[in-house]
């Protein structure tokens, strides 16, 4: 059984939760006139996208929703109105007959007091469409002829011819096929429309890609020279680049061991410096030599007065007389003779200091030989003083001795002063060599210094002269530098003539390229789409023939296959007769011919027929013992037994899912509820059936019996029974 259950909630009567389980091929709901059993056939019908409410046997959306029921009193309590109505379907999937996963497919539809709708599949939202083509797959179309409701089972009958055809259509199973159709004659008229909006495109194009395209023509020169002075630019930026990065690295690597060099013969002339400066003893030696010769001075002069002293005591001694005129005479020629030595000493001397202390020692000396001159010139007695000369002569070699050791040491502090003064020497000529060597060293690196600053200025002139250019051209990192300052110039006079002609030569609009590249690029892609849409418009009018072709072929075989039944249905229920259906064309009107539109004034006087018409289906009935040929002849009776042979041989031919008839026997006598009863039976093999009845004969065949009853509230309720548990029950009995 595909159709499992039905849940009805707040729909029309069923103000409650109800629910309809079918586990059997034939069930079927009964119940007295105004239970609201005819509701059941309505939501089922409203659920699969019923959307004219006539057939719902209403008005307005509002009208499916329980509007409240009861008189308030005890036995029939007020009930309020509800807010929406519901109506689920509920599927068998096991078998994947639904091209879903699940093992149960949920058809749901909700209206609201607003008038709003809501439809669900497996409680998701969806829509309208996607139901109806998800019913289309099993056999369950927008026609709903698997629905037969109470007073139309006659339906058919009186449908057009063209109704019916689309109803055998579904029936067969061709309503999938049919939206196929239709959608693929959509998308062919679509695309033939995109078609010609694209080809009316590339001619309004046309001519202004022809302007574009010459305007492009005439910059070609100039792109050209363009992309010639691009290639140039950045072959020489790449090389001057390296030129100055070479450069560089080699000032940058001469400039690095100068600079070591230069700090250490800086150390070197600082110490030769600090050795040379440093004091040999000069003043110090003059200073001990003036000490020595000022010493040695005061002994000359000590011994000199001593010698004369004993000189004149000797000759004092010899002549036994002492003379005072003579020794006064002698002794001013001694004083002078010591004066003048004292003073070419005081002329050698270097310093004021030495100067004085000769001065101060020759003062002393003129003082006691003027005392002695004194002495001399008072009379005396020459006396014999032998103890006074040794005295004398012993004091004359103490100072000689002295005088001795003052030589020695004036010597020794000579020699030492030539050591010293030797070492200074040297030093002094070390420092010269260094400070020559550093001076040598500085002028090579200020030489460096000055290529250096020549280069940056270089490299400044190159970053202005190409910086735009340098930001925007992706260079060549493995090219080599230039070899030589011609190399270089050459190849910038290179780059200064391509840009001279193309001043010359005029600037090129970047709009108009860009234009005609935009322009070039959008007629490509609408060419293209062009391509495209005739290769789909290919497709889609072959899948729409073969789609035509099958729906034509499947419907004349099954339109056959229905003939066949509808005869034998017929037969069966008639006892004789014949029944067929076929197709017919719609004729013209015999009226319209070229003689009559020749005759006429306005064309609001002819009634135009198209020469095509799609065709129908028309239905040709023979009752046995009876002369009827036209449905129109038919009795109520007649026309539901016909309409139920239509039916049952439709839903032999192609089983819907389920069929539910809604009391299509009330028209029939005993003997062909027999009959009825034993077709639904033999149809139930092949198709799930819901029957809404009152007849006995039919409610025997059912296995599953659904009692609707309705009480004072207005409410309908459900009272359920299967025949075999009955018949259990009443069999232990």
């Amino acid at each position: 059984m595909l159709l499992k259950r039905l849940e009805i909630s707040g729909f029309k009567s069923f103000a409650k939760t109800s629910t309809l389980e079918f586990p059997v091929a034939i069930s079927a709901i009964v119940g007295p006139n105004g239970s609201g059993k005819s509701n059941v056939a309505d939501s089922i019908r409203w659920v699969l996208g019923e959307q004219s409410m006539k057939s719902l046997r209403g008005k307005k959306g509002e009208d499916l929703i329980f509007g409240g029921g009861g008189s308030g009193t005890p036995s029939s309590p007020q009930v309020s109105r509800m807010g929406k109505a519901s109506v689920s379907l509920v599927f068998d999937n096991l078998h994947k007959i639904f091209p879903y996963e699940f093992d149960e497919v949920i058809i749901s539809r909700r209206v609201y007091r607003d008038g709003a709708n809501e439809y669900l599949l497996n409680n998701s939202q969806a829509r309208l469409k996607d139901v109806v083509e998800l019913l289309s797959k099993v056999g369950l179309g927008a026609s709903q002829h698997h629905i037969i409701g109470q007073g139309d089972a006659d339906r058919i009958l009186y449908a057009s011819s063209l109704e019916r055809k689309s109803m055998i259509e579904e029936a067969l199973g061709l309503k999938i096929f049919e939206l196929k159709k239709h959608e693929a004659e959509r998308k062919l008229s679509q695309t033939e429309e995109n078609i010609k909006n694209i080809e009316s495109l590339r001619r309004e194009l046309k001519p202004h890609l022809k302007y574009l395209e010459d305007q492009a023509k005439k910059s070609q020169n100039v792109t050209r020279l363009k992309d010639e002075l691009l290639a140039l630019t950045a072959e020489y930026i790449a090389q001057q680049t390296k030129t100055l990065d070479v450069e560089s690295k080699r000032i940058d690597d001469a400039m690095l061991p100068l600079k070591n060099n230069v700090k250490e013969l800086e150390t070197e002339v600082f110490k030769s410096e600090n050795s040379f400066n440093k004091d040999t003893g000069a003043e110090s030696f003059f200073g001990e030599l003036r000490k020595l010769d000022t010493a040695h001075g005061i002994l000359q002069g000590r011994r000199r007065d001593l010698e004369r002293q004993l000189g004149r005591m000797e000759a004092e001694a010899r002549q036994g007389v002492k003379s005072p005129e003579g020794l006064s005479s002698q002794k001013v020629k001694s004083i002078i003779e010591d004066t003048i030595a004292d003073l070419e000493f005081a002329n050698r001397a270097r310093t004021i200091s030495e100067v004085r202390e000769v001065i101060l020692a020759l003062i002393e000396s003129l003082r006691e030989s003027l005392n002695e001159l004194s002495e001399a010139a008072e009379p005396s007695v020459i006396k014999n003083n032998d103890v006074e000369l040794t005295k004398i002569r012993t004091a004359i070699v103490e100072i000689e001795t002295e005088e001795k050791k003052i030589l020695d040491s004036k010597r020794q502090i000579e020699e030492e002063y030539q050591t010293k003064s030797k070492i200074s020497q040297q030093a002094n000529a070390l420092y010269r060599l260094k400070t020559d060597e550093l001076a040598t060293v500085r002028d090579k690196l200020r030489m460096l210094e000055y290529q250096k600053e020549s280069l940056e200025s270089r490299k400044n002139e190159f970053k202005i002269d190409f910086g735009e250019w340098i930001s925007r051209i992706e260079t060549n990192t493995s090219c080599e530098m230039f070899l030589s300052q011609l190399e270089h110039d050459t190849a910038r006079k290179k780059i200064e003539r391509l840009r001279i002609r193309i001043e010359e030569a005029g600037g090129v609009d970047e709009n108009v390229l860009s234009e005609f590249e935009e322009t070039q690029k959008r007629d490509e892609f609408l060419e293209r789409e062009l391509k495209d849409l005739e290769h789909a418009k290919t497709q889609v009018s072959e899948m729409f023939e073969e789609l035509e072709k099958r729906i034509e072929k499947d419907f004349n075989d099954g339109l056959s296959k229905i003939n066949i039944l509808f005869g034998k249905f017929f037969q069966e229920i008639f006892g004789g007769g014949k029944a067929e259906i076929k197709l017919v064309k719609p004729e013209k009107n015999p009226a319209q011919n070229q003689d009559d539109i020749d005759g006429v004034t306005s064309f609001d006087e002819v009634d135009f027929v198209p020469e095509e018409q799609e065709p129908g289906i028309d239905i040709i009935v023979d009752i046995p013992r009876k002369r009827i040929k036209s449905l129109a002849m038919l009795s109520g009776g007649e026309r539901a037994l016909t309409s139920i042979a239509l039916l049952f041989a439709m839903a032999t031919a192609n089983p819907p899912p389920f069929l539910v008839l809604d009391e299509t026997d009330a028209a029939l006598d005993e003997v062909n509820s027999s009959r009825y009863g034993s077709m639904l039976q033999a149809l139930s093999k092949k198709t799930q059936l819901i029957v809404i009845t009152h007849n006995r004969a039919t409610m025997k065949v059912a296995s599953v019996l659904y009692g609707v009853t309705m009480g004072g509230d207005g409410i309908s309720k459900l009272l359920s029974i299967k025949f075999e548990d009955a018949e259990g029950v009443l069999a232990k009995k």
